[in-house]
């Protein structure tokens, strides 16, 4: 998953602690530009101890996210995964408690979530001016 420097890493499984972070992400991402309403896709990143990974990844798509890589290691093994969703901390909270729902389950831990900045689409056409 890249790195876009705006991923609330390292987050705990309490809710209240996860919320803190998602209003802490979404203003930093309001205060460069974006629209959070704007749906877009959202990378996130779970570890898990790697017998359940294959059961974290068939729980992860059931809940409509697509699966984009694992990587196994000895122990535990790195699931990236993503959904296109709005970025507003409503829907951050909603998905956040829909990973640890899925992690929690089987000992995992949630590192976070990241995209790319929306902009709020106009109705400009090409070649007209900016209304």
């Amino acid at each position: 998953m890249p790195d876009l420097g705006d991923t609330v890493r390292g987050m705990s499984s309490d809710l209240a602690a996860q919320h803190e972070a998602n209003v802490a992400l979404v203003a930093q991402r309001v205060a460069m530009g974006d629209d959070p309403t704007v749906p877009r896709p959202l990378d996130h990143l779970v570890r898990v101890p790697r017998r359940h990974a294959d059961a974290v990844q068939a729980d992860l798509v059931a809940a409509g996210f697509r699966v984009d890589g694992v990587r196994r290691g000895l122990r535990r093994s790195s699931v990236e995964f993503s959904r296109i969703d709005a970025a507003d901390v409503a829907t951050a909270d909603a998905f956040t408690r829909e990973v640890l729902d899925v992690v929690d389950r089987y000992g995992g831990e949630y590192d976070g979530w990241a995209g790319f900045l929306a902009a709020t689409p106009t109705d400009d056409r090409p070649g007209q001016p900016p209304t």
